[in-house]
């Protein structure tokens, strides 16, 4: 869903935007959530590495066209449920693969390799798909070993 909040926004605001313009779309203008909120979602949606922020600007990571948005769009609450790393993972690799392909071959890896952690080999088939899952291997990581 936070994939769709960001498209939304640049959609109607322009390929790269102020912060404050982010913030006030997702608050003011279309009244969705509050600032501290919609702050929150810009920097959830920057550490799912779906956001650049570079000094005062955001521009997108994504082909925000290529992201299905229904005309009667209006996130909920859900937005701010935490995802496992899992679930990141899984979303990342959702625009290459299909869910069930994904779960497929990450459970064909996981017998294959002989490793029990999802996340880890998640992670492996994130990899071999080239897609960028660095900021969360130390997440992986701290979840192992807690």
């Amino acid at each position: 869903m936070i994939r769709q909040v960001v498209a939304y926004i640049f959609r109607k605001k322009g390929k790269v935007i102020l912060i404050s313009e982010f913030v006030f779309a997702l608050s003011l203008d279309l009244k969705w959530f509050s600032p501290d909120q919609a702050e929150s979602i810009l920097t959830n949606a920057e550490k799912q590495g779906l956001v650049r922020i570079i000094d005062d600007m955001v521009e997108p990571l994504f082909d925000i066209h290529s992201i299905e948005i229904p005309i009667d769009f209006r996130p909920d609450q859900s937005i701010f449920v935490e995802k496992t790393v899992f679930d990141q993972v899984i979303e990342r690799l959702s625009g290459v693969k299909s869910k069930q392909e994904i779960l497929r071959q990450i459970n064909e890896n996981q017998e294959r390799l002989g490793i029990v952690e999802p996340d880890a080999v998640a992670l492996l088939v994130a990899r071999m798909y080239r897609i960028d899952v660095a900021d969360l291997i130390d997440e992986a990581y701290n979840r192992l070993i807690r």
